[in-house]
């Protein structure tokens, strides 16, 4: 019997700078943490535009890891990757 695949991402953590409260330091090129996310994160992100529906998700992966069944996609934290998530205005009915 197969095992059944599961796919999980993640994304990268980005902390507080120590020095000075209320900024963050987004030059860092290395991946220190990261978050896990779900489809049902996203869709609980996007909920309150409810105008909306979620048509797209795009996702820049820069690492992925493959153990038996799991399958772990790394997101990446400049330009060169991320998530893009795109709405479409809901029609009425």
């Amino acid at each position: 019997m197969s095992e059944q695949q599961e796919l999980r991402f993640y994304l990268p953590v980005i902390e507080e700078d120590e020095k000075e409260t209320g900024t963050f330091n987004l030059e860092t090129t290395n991946m220190k943490k990261s978050f896990p996310m779900s489809i049902d994160k996203i869709q609980e992100l996007v909920k309150d535009m409810t105008d909306y529906n979620l048509d797209t998700i795009e996702l820049h992966v820069t690492g992925i890891v493959k153990s038996g069944p799991i399958t772990e996609l790394f997101i990446g934290v400049e330009g060169e990757a991320g998530m893009k998530l795109i709405l479409n205005k809901k029609k009425e009915t």
